[in-house]
């Protein structure tokens, strides 16, 4: 638009200076790959989350860069991204001055220890399912909770209703002192005055 305005608004070229008349023809322009073609990293991925996230455009990325961070995150690494967003927590990045397979194992071992962030995820899942039915919108998609950490829940969950279990069988008291009802109690007299 603004080559029209001033081929419009500029005077005409002087006679005897040579006009480039001869622009090459479209075929001969090479069609670069755009980014999205090639893989990301997992630092660039996790970078471009953060970014997608703090500016609040996550739900508005296109399907295919929502689908490219999530290849080259992985499964397991989206899944815990997803989990600490649904928990309100800032997105996890990848390090860019440190090896990919590092990194990786690094994810792991904080995902794996942070059990208490997948359980509160799974309730807002929950949630938001039961929202999403009351009110006649579309179901979230399930939280993908990985096998190992879903063992470490399983594992967390017997643990507690084996505590529970122990405290019921010792009558309740859990290793406290019996309680005393408050009739029992012994109330000193109210002191009188002095005469």
């Amino acid at each position: 638009m603004l080559l029209r305005w001033f081929r419009r608004h500029s005077p005409p070229p002087e006679p005897g200076i040579p006009v480039a008349t001869d622009a090459p023809p479209v075929e001969a322009f090479v069609v670069r790959p755009h980014r999205a073609n090639r893989a990301l990293s997992l630092a660039s991925a996790t970078r471009d989350y953060e970014w997608a996230i703090a500016g609040g455009r996550l739900s508005r990325l296109r399907a295919h860069d929502i689908a490219t961070l999530s290849a080259a995150m992985g499964p397991e690494i989206w899944a815990w991204q997803r989990a600490r967003r649904l928990t309100l927590q800032p997105p996890w990045r990848a390090s860019p001055n440190v090896d990919e397979r590092c990194e990786r194992n690094r994810a792991v071992e904080q995902m794996t220890a942070d059990i208490a962030t997948w359980e509160r995820a799974l309730v807002e899942v929950d949630a938001d399912m039961r929202r999403a039915v009351l009110y006649g919108s579309p179901m979230p998609p399930p939280l993908d909770v990985p096998a190992a950490v879903m063992r470490r829940i399983e594992e967390r969950r017997a643990a507690a209703l084996e505590r529970a279990a122990r405290r019921r069988s010792h009558g309740g008291a859990g290793g406290a002192p019996e309680p005393r009802p408050e009739e029992a109690v012994h109330h000193p007299p109210i002191p009188s005055r002095p005469s």
